[in-house]
């Protein structure tokens, strides 16, 4: 397991404390969440099962899961009704401390809404006394929120922890690749971005080309299909999710535009959208300046972009085994590809605690008129951040910084009462002149693609 540190730390401080847990673990599809959950469990000191829910329903699962425990304990598997019954039995049969992980909740709470009610009734009464902990694990997002941890739920308050757990970094991403430098990892993130099993389908060994080759454009290769795959597998209606991400990854933004783009009134796609958002395919992006205004759809994950971008619209030539012409494109329009991944790692780097500038929320800043890539908020001490990124063969001059300080007053922004700081990037470097400027004042930050990674 690669990183994670930190959330396999939270995880072992629960399960390894004295008292009984129930622990929420969740997050997109192939973020990680089992290969966390496993790992924790084999380095735990107490006995446990393992379980992964599927889509058979309540019954089923409550009879597999309680068979699974029987061979764990090499024990008779028990007549069971339930998950009740099957956690009764448990109980009986187990001394002592005992975790219990059940991989892919959500699906349980997706076909039987009565699953959140059961299991208070198995924390409450049936766990009460005895030392099983419980970890619930779920890939959608929308039903773990809404069914474990919302103040609707039945289960509402008695968690005693949960983790949301995000895609990497590409500070994160980089221990995929240790001999890679700054800006191979940067090109590599724009592909796969920071899904674990993205990453792990590509060899640190070869380069970037060879592995987009292997992985990603040949038909049978795990990334190929990717995205189809998972929309048949979490959603009933394929084909119109699949649009929706073909609109918005060619540019619309608005729902009155994928509407458009679809052919669907705009009325209706509030319920798809949310979905999309709900399995962290989707997410709905507003001006840091105004967290409440007007928002705009993006595909989450750079691998998504790089597919809708390379691998659907060449389907029929790849499927052909022809290559060639596909790999042809990537490397004519690559460099703009990667500008976007480039901004979102300045981003993400502006977020870590190396960098100079505290920021309360870190995102874009745009109106009408213009868009600023990188922007943050301090709320404590009324600090702005502004900052420009250049994925470009040439080094950054001063005509970037004075084109910030030309946007800057249209900000609104605790008005005249802020201070504002500026934080340029740049693939090239820059300029003598710019250099000087940054090192007479202490309002400008000047980054190269090194210094960025050297944040994380």
């Amino acid at each position: 397991m690669i990183d994670r540190e930190a959330e396999w730390e939270w995880a072992t401080s629960h399960l390894e404390g004295d008292d009984r847990q129930l622990l929420v673990v969740y997050g997109r599809r192939r973020v990680g969440k089992t290969t966390l959950v496993t790992h924790v469990l084999k380095g735990s000191e107490s006995a446990s099962v393992y379980y992964l829910c599927d889509q058979r329903g309540t019954e089923t699962n409550a009879r597999a899961f309680a068979e699974r425990c029987a061979d764990a304990l090499a024990d008779v598997p028990p007549a069971v009704d339930g998950f009740v019954d099957a956690f009764r039995y448990l109980a009986r049969r187990v001394e002592g401390p005992f975790v219990v992980a059940l991989d892919e909740f959500s699906y349980l709470v997706e076909e039987d809404e009565s699953v959140p009610s059961v299991f208070q009734t198995i924390v409450d009464d049936v766990l009460d006394g005895t030392e099983i902990s419980l970890v619930l694990v779920g890939s959608s997002i929308s039903m773990m929120e809404e069914g474990i941890l919302s103040y609707e739920s039945p289960l509402y308050g008695r968690r005693t922890g949960q983790w949301r757990l995000e895609p990497m970094t590409a500070g994160q991403a980089a221990g995929f690749f240790p001999e890679y430098d700054a800006e191979a990892l940067v090109r590599t993130y724009g592909v796969v971005g920071g899904i674990p099993v993205y990453l792990a389908q590509f060899d640190a060994d070869a380069d970037l080309r060879t592995n987009v080759e292997r992985h990603v454009l040949s038909k049978g290769a795990f990334l190929y299909e990717e995205p189809e795959f998972l929309l048949h597998q979490e959603l009933r209606e394929p084909a119109t999710y699949m649009a929706i991400l073909e609109a918005i990854a060619g540019g619309a933004s608005r729902v009155t535009q994928i509407a458009n783009e679809i052919g669907k009134d705009a009325s209706g796609l509030s319920r798809y959208l949310a979905n999309l958002d709900g399995l962290a395919l989707v997410e709905r992006e507003t001006s840091i300046t105004d967290p409440e205004g007007r928002g705009m759809y993006r595909l989450s994950g750079h691998f998504l972009r790089f597919w809708f971008r390379y691998v659907l619209p060449n389907r029929a030539t790849l499927e052909q085994g022809h290559t060639a012409p596909v790999r042809s494109a990537i490397e004519e329009t690559f460099p703009t590809h990667v500008s976007w991944t480039f901004e979102d790692v300045c981003r993400q780097a502006v977020q870590t605690s190396a960098f100079p500038v505290r920021c309360s929320r870190v995102g874009h800043w745009w109106d009408d008129e213009m868009e600023v890539d990188v922007a943050g908020v301090n709320e404590r001490d009324e600090t702005l951040l502004l900052g420009e990124c250049k994925w470009t063969a040439d080094a950054v001059g001063r005509n970037l910084l004075a084109d910030l300080e030309e946007v800057e007053p249209d900000g609104r922004w605790h008005g005249t009462e802020r201070s504002v700081v500026y934080a340029l990037f740049s693939r090239s470097g820059f300029t003598g002149d710019l250099q000087e400027a940054s090192a007479e004042r202490d309002d400008v930050h000047l980054f190269t693609v090194q210094d960025l990674m050297e944040l994380f």
